[in-house]
């Protein structure tokens, strides 16, 4: 066997400077958890590969990769039910997926102790909006952590379990992108070995979910909810700290939680003014530790809300103040100094609170650059299959002015949106494109095309029911999956449609066209083709556009970044592609409606080039220059 990996070596004290979510991954590890499962979603994709690293060494472990969130909560709760520790992973939209089953498993409570990691993307650098799930602690009646460093993620992720346990409760454990992907030192812990032995009660009262028993679960979780609140003020992740030293004749306090923390603590230190004020770090927020809270409130004469988002925090406090009759006694702010759009940056806090507190600050100006950089569009990566499946549809699009509606969904192809390609019409969530051209397919008229656009990993993910409920209904609409074996926008995990598992293992191969048939479709129905064949996919599109009913279409090439690894792996010669200089025209079709990024264009000399470093070789090109100018280099 190789040599250990650092996250799985049983070696307390150690120190290693690791991203926040690789922290994650080892207070998983510590905390004895036998079952883990997830789907992908950017900001959470690195902990269950870090995870997966240990299994070779840890053989108790049992990790996935699930088909959705929906799944990997499911499939956590049962070993949950079974007395093993369990969790499952995913990022803030996930959890929406997942809400169905988390929802009432909180009224079940649990055995074995059941975490739900709910990566949350404040300013949503990969994400379709910026909730704030610390809202589903309260609608579903759970406990919600939140971490400020990897450290205190690794071991407050390890506690999160036995707190599970000790209060028969699902925890909700926040992060977000900055502490996610973040880089920090973490010392490592004891791992736990339980040695429970993995079995099932048969409790049918407890774990069915029939009104006659979740009646008294409901009354139990407030209860359990009750007692959570009493001992919030002892939870070991909260801190507060109370000066009496005054500022301007004031005594001002913070309440703040995970990064804005963080943040704030520097925001404090910058000023040189963190130990003339009363701080309360929060680890568990919801429910809110309330005597500290309150002891905070009767130390100072203003507070300021440091939290990211959502004025949950904010409103809370708001309400204590009025109910413990301290209305006129404190006076508190959040939103009315800090944005509750976006995540916040340190200079953000600096600025805000010097204001708050009436310190005589100017922030800097913010340095320019005397050169203008224009912006830069996110756009798929040379040689993707998803822009040769668009360029053959906008191209039928403008020979036969036929107008489309195409739904797309959410991965790589969310990018086809953006110039030169504009070939997304709609998308709203994962599964959502079929779901729409359902609705659209209803109402459009006969020359207008209902499309729906997804992948392969989101077809699996939420894809089969919409197509089924196409079929069933006889709506009228063309659907392509573009197949390219592999999760790809959230970092390029394996899935169904390659098979292999997240150990890396061979599991089972799923092929598209055969659950496509599964779900009714009828064979003649369907079209599957090679991405980089550009007549070929031109005309099996074709017969798509012209066949009638529910027809599917899947364009399959692997993802050019994956093919590339096996590439350099390899060592594989790729085709070397040039442009004739004597044949360009600079039309810059290339560039401005095809938009691969290994090409650009001399302005000057009015010709296209081939970055042969960015270059896959996928010939494309040749197919979609008018003039034929590029060309395949011979031996």
């Amino acid at each position: 066997m190789s040599e250990i990996p650092v996250i799985a070596q049983d070696k307390p004290g150690k120190k290693l400077i690791m991203l926040g979510n690789e922290a994650i991954a080892r207070g998983i590890l510590e905390a004895g958890v036998i079952v883990a499962a997830a789907y992908p979603g950017t900001p959470s994709s690195e902990i269950m590969p870090a995870l997966a690293k240990c299994v070779p060494y840890h053989p108790e472990l049992r990790v996935e990769w699930s088909v959705n969130e929906k799944v990997a909560f499911e499939i956590a709760h049962a070993g949950s039910m079974s007395n093993v520790r369990s969790i499952a992973v995913m990022k803030h939209v996930g959890l929406n997926v997942a809400s169905d089953a988390f929802m009432t498993a909180c009224y079940h409570g649990v055995r074995g102790g059941l975490v739900v990691v709910s990566a949350d993307d404040p300013s949503q650098f990969s994400s379709q909006n910026e909730q704030d799930n610390r809202y589903y602690g309260l609608h579903a009646i759970a406990p919600v952590f939140e971490p400020s460093t990897a450290q205190e993620a690794k071991d407050m992720l390890k506690y999160a379990f036995q707190f599970s346990e000790e209060n028969n409760s699902v925890v909700v454990f926040r992060t977000t992108t900055r502490l996610n992907h973040g880089r920090a030192d973490v010392e490592f812990g004891d791992i736990l070995k339980l040695n429970r032995t993995p079995e099932f009660d048969w409790d049918r009262h407890r774990w069915t979910c029939v009104p006659s028993s979740t009646r008294p679960q409901r009354t139990e979780i407030l209860l359990r909810m009750k007692k959570m609140t009493e001992e919030a003020d002892d939870f070991p992740f909260n801190k507060l700290t109370i000066s009496e030293e005054k500022i301007n004749g004031k005594r001002y306090g913070f309440i703040a939680t995970g990064i804005a923390y963080a943040h704030m603590i520097d925001a404090l230190n910058f000023h040189g003014i963190k130990d003339k004020v009363s701080i309360l770090k929060l680890g568990l927020v919801n429910p809110l530790p309330q005597k500290l809270i309150k002891k905070l409130m009767t130390s100072v004469d203003e507070l300021l809300v440091a939290e990211e988002l959502e004025p949950i925090f904010e409103e809370q406090c708001k309400a204590f103040a009025y109910d413990w009759e301290l209305g006129d006694k404190v006076k508190i702010h959040g939103k009315d100094f800090l944005p509750q759009q976006g995540e916040f940056k340190p200079e953000t806090l600096i600025t805000q609170l010097a204001k708050f507190v009436g310190l005589d600050y100017t922030p800097p100006e913010s340095a320019t650059l005397d050169i203008l950089v224009p912006p830069r569009l996110p756009q798929m990566c040379p040689a993707c299959s998803h822009r040769n499946i668009y360029w053959i549809m906008k191209q039928f699009s403008k020979k036969h002015k036929m107008k489309f509606v195409n739904n797309s969904d959410i991965g790589c192809y969310s990018l086809g949106v953006y110039k030169p390609l504009e070939m997304v019409d709609t998308m709203l969530c994962m599964g959502g494109s079929i779901g729409m051209a359902n609705g659209f397919a209803k109402i459009m008229p006969d020359d207008i095309l209902v499309t729906a656009f997804m992948g392969d990993s989101t077809f699996f993910h939420s894809g089969v029911a919409p197509l089924i409920n196409a079929v069933y209904n006889k709506n009228n609409m063309l659907i392509i999956i573009s197949d390219n074996s592999f999760t790809s926008m959230t970092g390029g995990q394996d899935n169904p449609s390659n098979g292999i598992t997240l150990t890396k293992e061979q599991g089972t191969k799923i092929l598209i066209e055969d659950v496509v048939k599964g779900c009714g479709v009828p064979e003649e129905n369907i079209w599957v083709h090679e991405a980089y064949d550009m007549e070929g996919l031109k005309e099996k599109f074709e017969q798509a556009v012209n066949a009638k009913g529910v027809r599917v279409f899947i364009p399959r090439h692997m993802c050019s970044l994956q093919e590339m690894r096996l590439v350099k792996k390899n060592k594989i010669k790729l085709p070397v592609i040039k442009v004739d200089h004597d044949v360009c025209i600079g039309c810059q079709t290339c560039v401005r409606q095809f938009g691969c990024p290994a090409i650009s264009f001399d302005y000057e000399k009015r010709k296209a080039s081939i970055d042969q470093e960015q270059c896959r070789g996928c010939k494309t090109c040749i197919y979609i220059c008018p003039s034929k100018a590029f060309y395949i280099v011979e031996e």
